[in-house]
């Protein structure tokens, strides 16, 4: 059996263990608060991100990894592993699938490259997915075409949870944020071929938690099998706790799995905000 490195960025939350136990490497993206720049996951914690975001007076920015960074990763990998599988956040938030073509090419590191059209957990979960078809001894190609399809049955919610963060990035007027704030308006996103649009707009945190949990409700009860469900927090702990309850009282059986938000989103949806993923299983 091919030895395979197993490559994502640090949008993508997977569990220590789980990392080391199945050789995934990680690679920072960066974060930049004004003339101080991070490494995501390093030497900027989860707390400390959140903390400078909601002090800082114009929206940080992220950026993926550099060419050079990714050069060096593959230079050393060649040495270890037949090949690569890379599965990186969505292209249309980033430029991070981009780069690792072009390094890829210049370290002549033979890798298949994924854009997962997604964020966070659920790029954890198409990698455990994929190891486990590996494992099961499906060829690379198929298990690669797979990967590249996956964004296409998974469902993605996410709850804004600062309209502040959102004016800051010029993405909804002065007016629009205090009218919302005072009406407490709370926007819920989802993502479409990789790309943030927007779902609806419902007022009030618990309303608006329960109406994505009611689409995961929908959804099964529609005939879709759902095996596993995803929380990501935006510093959101409370909300988290709820939205697992109320899918704990619906489906006991399912797979709940959370974890942190990630940089991606949290750069403009700030602290508070909460999302809901799963996966439609064929």
């Amino acid at each position: 059996m091919e030895k395979i490195a197993w490559i994502t960025d640090s949008t993508c939350y997977i569990d220590p263990t789980f990392q080391k136990n199945n050789q995934i490497f990680i690679v920072p993206m960066n974060i930049s608060f004004e003339n101080e720049t991070f490494k995501d996951g390093i030497d900027i914690s989860e707390e400390t991100f959140y903390q400078k975001l909601t002090s800082s007076p114009s929206l940080p920015k992220s950026s993926q990894p550099s060419i050079g960074e990714l050069v060096e990763l593959y230079e050393n990998l060649k040495s270890q592993f037949d090949l690569g599988i890379a599965v990186h956040v969505s292209s249309e938030l980033s430029g991070t699938v981009h780069t690792a073509r072009q390094a890829a090419e210049i370290a002549d590191f033979p890798l298949f490259i994924v854009d997962s059209k997604l964020i966070s957990l659920p790029m954890f979960y198409m990698i455990r997915k994929a190891q486990n078809m590996v494992r099961d001894g499906i060829p690379i190609s198929d298990v690669v075409r797979k990967l590249e399809n996956m964004y296409r049955s998974n469902q993605l919610y996410v709850m804004v949870g600062s309209l502040e963060q959102l004016h800051k990035g010029g993405r909804v007027s002065t007016i629009q944020m205090v009218m919302g704030s005072l009406l407490k308006i709370k926007p819920i996103l989802t993502f479409r071929d990789g790309k943030i649009i927007p779902c609806e707009k419902v007022r009030t945190n618990p309303k608006a938690l329960l109406s994505m949990v009611s689409k995961l409700q929908n959804d099964i009860e529609n005939g879709h099998r759902v095996e596993t469900v995803f929380i990501l927090s935006g510093k959101a702990s409370a909300e988290s706790e709820i939205v697992k309850e109320q899918i704990r009282s619906l489906f006991s059986e399912i797979e709940i799995i959370t974890g942190p938000l990630g940089s991606a989103i949290g750069v403009h949806a700030g602290e508070g905000t909460i999302g809901i993923s799963w996966f439609r299983e064929s």
